[in-house]
Parts: structure tokens; C-alpha cells; sequence
């Protein structure tokens, strides 16, 4: 069968995938001779699968439920582009259907594994729908094992693919391994409009992207606040503002000369916040 025997010694490392139905990642162990690029053979709860190996002899944490069976062989792509081409008939024959049976729901992609063990047809929808009628008439005209999945906006983004407002492909669909909360107070801490609607993206979500500075602008809780006042060498400044890119303070004099300093060197200098919310520019309130 060509599955992964550890029983027999088999030299195995852990590898990163990424399915191409979904586009998620996830981590399975396989022998050590499998490298970056390489294309596998896996069984799944969807059944047998091609995937592609992202990353290899990094220390990852084995997912359950995956089990590696052999490198891909030309066969293999030969059955998953044939699969490819039916999936994109099936597709064309549900909406039709949808539509006939005035469902509410969004069909973007359906999926057949390598052994055939199903087909899996991915939606999105509002609410719950009632789709057995549905499924009735799917499984008169596939003849195979019909499988409905629901799932998230962000999910179905990720699955299609799509570009943003700042040009590029979404992050979703390229490179990002999981969703992370974002939330308006990310906007917030960054200074930046308070206006959500700007900052949502193609799935209606606020921006992933978000959450990628989040951290850095945490350090404004230890700075400073705004319009204060601090003595640096012998001198005293008025706080003026933060550039959270070049990582620094900037100050004017009462002579009206204009420094910076970066965060390390404040820090150096021991002139940290003293008391303040943590949630604003600096309203020093104490809570």
C-alpha cells in the first residue's frame, strides 16, 4: 500500500501541507526523503488526496486523522486534473439546481478526492439551509456519495482567492496558516480612522492584516503619554507624538528644538508611563 510504517524503523520527519481544495495547511508525518515542493499522496476523512509539501524538517506538531501513503506519481496528476474538469460540470449542475429550488445559498467549489469517495460541495450561506432535496437530485445525476460543507466567509476567501484593497492577492489565499480575532480596537490602537467600513475586506470581515502591527503598537502603554512632559539629560521635553515605523518619541524643547529618541533608548533612560488606561494616546487617567 505504500503507507507510512514507523513500525519498521522508517526514518519520518513532520511536514507542512496545503490541500488544494481549501487552501488551509496542516502537518502529517512523512519519510524523511520528502522535501519542500514535493507533491504526496495522503488519506484523509475526505478520502485520498494530492497535496503539495510547503515546508519540510521544521518542527511542527503532527494533526491527527492524516496519514501519508507515497510520493505522487504522473498517474496521480493525470486523475486530479480529470477530477478538476468533472468538479467544474458538478459545479455548473448545482447552481442550476440551486437556483430551481430557490435556495439561499453560494456554491463556490466542489472538490473530488483521488479515490472518488465522494463529492464535496462547499457553500456559503446566511443561515441554515435545507438541502436534501438538493442532495436528492445530485446523487441521482452524480452517482456518487454526495457531501454539502458549510462554511465561513473568511473560509470561502480563502478558498477562492481574491485581491484586496492594497492590490495584492488576499493573505488568506496565499501564506496565512490561521485566522486570527481581529477586532476594531486593532484599528484603535493604531491610529488609524475610526471607521471599520474601510478597513473590511472582499469576505465583509475586517482586514487580517490588521492584527499583523498589533503588537508593536502595544508598546504605547509604556510610552510616554502625548502633551506630557519628561526630562531627558537635563532637559525637559514635550512629548509631541510616536512613529511607530521608525520605533522612536519625538519631542520638542521649550527652546523649540525637536528630537527623538527610540523606544530602547527611552527604556535605557528609564522613562516609561507611569500610570494611563492602555487603551488611548495617553489620557493618563489611572485605570
Amino acid at each position: 500500500m505504500g503507507i507510512l510504517d514507523t513500525d519498521v524503523g522508517q526514518d519520518i520527519k513532520v511536514v507542512k501541507i496545503r490541500f488544494p481544495d481549501t487552501n488551509k495547511f496542516s502537518q502529517l508525518k512523512a519519510p524523511t526523503f520528502i522535501k519542500k515542493d514535493d507533491f504526496i499522496l495522503i488519506e484523509s476523512e475526505k478520502g485520498q488526496e494530492l497535496v503539495k509539501v510547503v515546508e519540510s524538517n521544521e518542527d511542527f506538531e503532527e494533526m491527527e486523522g492524516l496519514v501519508f501513503l507515497r510520493k505522487a506519481n504522473r498517474d496521480d496528476f493525470k486523475t486530479f486534473d480529470k477530477h478538476l474538469k468533472e468538479a467544474e460540470k458538478y459545479l455548473i449542475l448545482c447552481k442550476e439546481e440551486i437556483k430551481t429550488l430557490g435556495l439561499k445559498m453560494n456554491l463556490l467549489k466542489v472538490y473530488i478526492p483521488l479515490n472518488r469517495s465522494k463529492v464535496i460541495f462547499y457553500y456559503t450561506a446566511e443561515s441554515r439551509v435545507d438541502f436534501r432535496e438538493l442532495v436528492k437530485i445530485l446523487a441521482k445525476k452524480i452517482r456518487m456519495r454526495i457531501e454539502m460543507r458549510q462554511i465561513g466567509v473568511r473560509d470561502g476567501v480563502q478558498m477562492i482567492g481574491a485581491v484586496g484593497v492594497c492590490g495584492q492577492q488576499c493573505c488568506c489565499a496565499t501564506f496565512l496558516d490561521k485566522f486570527d480575532t481581529v477586532g476594531v480596537e486593532m484599528i484603535q490602537r493604531q491610529n488609524l480612522p475610526p471607521t471599520p467600513a474601510k478597513f473590511t475586506g472582499i469576505c465583509g470581515r475586517l482586514m487580517c492584516c490588521l492584527s499583523y502591527e498589533s503588537e508593536t503598537y502595544s508598546m504605547r502603554d509604556f510610552l510616554p503619554e502625548i502633551d506630557s512632559t519628561v526630562e531627558i539629560d537635563s532637559v525637559v521635553y514635550t512629548v509631541k507624538g510616536y512613529d511607530f515605523i521608525r520605533e522612536c518619541v519625538e519631542f520638542s524643547s521649550s527652546e523649540g528644538d525637536h528630537v527623538s529618541f527610540t523606544f530602547d533608548e527611552l527604556e535605557g533612560k528609564g522613562i516609561v508611563r507611569k500610570s494611563g488606561c492602555g487603551s488611548c494616546s495617553g489620557c493618563g487617567c489611572g485605570k
